[in-house]
């Protein structure tokens, strides 16, 4: 019997090089850094999902994906995938407003909500934050049950 060789997912690319991306962003290309090192460990997969489009940075920690990054002229785009307890741990905590009203209006699809975010500037890396907590957060610590 043989073994079958794992392949690489067909989504899978080659990313944009340093250069292209200090091109892109500008003076944010040091955000999108901090925003694709938030957490000890992850690692980046640079995917294309439809043909033609922009290569998306994937964010894994081991094989959970935390969140997507998809650096664009002068900004940063984050998008998240919330589970049911997620979005609920999220509302009941203390969030800005203007983070309560993303995840409000995020599209629900069967695997969670999808809340996108743009990160222009440093203080905008802070709701990254929040909501990356709550989605590594366990249910008892939000006191979900």
């Amino acid at each position: 019997m043989t073994t079958k060789a794992s392949t690489p997912p067909k989504s899978l690319v080659a990313g944009p090089s340093e250069a292209e991306l200090h091109k892109l962003l500008g003076r944010c290309y040091a955000t999108f850094d901090r925003v694709t090192h938030l957490r000890f460990g992850a690692r980046g997969e640079w995917r294309s999902y439809k043909k033609g489009t922009a290569p998306i940075l994937k964010v894994i920690d081991g094989k959970r994906t935390l969140y997507y990054v998809r650096p664009d002229r002068g900004s940063v785009h984050v998008s998240f995938l919330l589970g049911r307890r997620a979005c609920e741990a999220a509302l009941a905590g203390r969030l800005p407003p203007d983070l309560r009203a993303a995840i409000q209006s995020g599209k629900q699809f069967p695997e969670g909500r999808a809340v996108r975010l743009e990160v222009r500037r440093m203080g905008d890396v802070a709701a990254v934050e929040a909501l990356l907590a709550v989605k590594l957060a366990p249910p008892a610590a939000a006191g979900i049950a």
